[in-house]
């Protein structure tokens, strides 16, 4: 290599360590997957918070709306329909063909053989879009931090009258979770779980007399 060729090799060398061009390119580059991952986690986290709110939300005006029912007055198609409707409207903007909810009047009659002096009796229950019955059975009961079941009553709910019952669950589908962020390796949907309860304001028991699309009454047990 002559002198001419090493001094043009070394000025070369010497120009590109120096030269800054580009390292702001680069530094994007590396920080780009980083950033669009925080920024997706966080927009998907806003949202199932909102979600699971709403939902929440829907299971208070299910049991809110019954338990204001006029003295007199029962649980109708008509009545049924529109409670269902506008609990139904509160998950506005998220879509609501997972929105299963139940509705269910349970009556405590006295027991003395029990420890809290009461057994919790179902008399009617009512589906929509494919929610879980309450069995028309003695409801278990558990501690207040137990989980909800159809099956079960907190104890802190037992007393004198009815108290009506709101079940809601709801798959809230992520929008980046299986095809971006892959939240889950089993799941494709986050399930939300919401209940309810309410005392009735203006009668001891509210009576569900007639046929209501999707309601069950419980005979005599």
């Amino acid at each position: 290599m002559t002198l001419r060729s090493r001094t043009l090799s070394g000025g070369f060398l010497r120009r590109l360590h120096r030269d800054k061009r580009g390292v702001a390119a680069v530094e994007f580059a590396l920080i780009l997957p980083f950033m669009l991952l925080l920024y997706l986690g966080t927009a998907e986290l806003t949202q199932g918070l909102m979600a699971s709110r709403k939902s929440t939300l829907v299971a208070r005006a299910l049991s809110d709306l019954v338990a204001q029912l006029a003295a007199g007055s029962n649980m109708t198609d008509t009545e049924t329909t529109n409670v269902f409707n506008a609990a139904t409207a509160i998950m506005s903007p998220f879509p609501t063909t997972t929105l299963k909810m139940t509705i269910t009047s349970v009556e405590f009659v006295a027991n003395s053989a029990r420890t809290n002096g009461y057994d919790a009796k179902p008399r009617w229950t009512i589906t929509r879009n494919g929610g879980t019955a309450r069995q028309c059975a003695v409801l278990t009961p558990v501690a207040n931090t137990a989980a909800p079941a159809s099956n079960n009553m907190p104890n802190g709910m037992y007393g004198a009258g009815s108290i009506i019952v709101a079940d809601v669950s709801y798959a809230y589908q992520p929008p980046f979770g299986t095809a971006v962020l892959q939240w889950s390796t089993t799941d494709a949907a986050i399930n939300m779980r919401q209940t309810t309860y309410m005392r009735p304001r203006n009668q001891t028991l509210i009576a569900m007399p007639t046929a209501v699309t999707g309601g069950t009454v419980c005979a005599a047990y």
